[in-house]
């Protein structure tokens, strides 16, 4: 592997670790918006397929 495809590899890394982040904003964000407006956890939980701890967290 010459370094040109490391570079490449490793900006495409950032890329997809940068995406991964975004949405996980994004899930805390509706999650909370859901429960906010009167969604029970174990729907919230449900829709995420994430226990009740995991949206307690959020």
């Amino acid at each position: 592997m010459t370094t040109s495809k490391v570079v490449l590899a490793a900006q495409r890394y950032e890329e997809a670790e940068q995406a991964r982040q975004a949405a996980a904003d994004d899930l805390k964000a509706e999650s909370a918006a859901a429960l906010a407006s009167g969604e029970g956890e174990e729907e919230v939980a449900d829709a995420i397929g994430r226990s009740l701890d995991d949206v307690k967290e959020l």
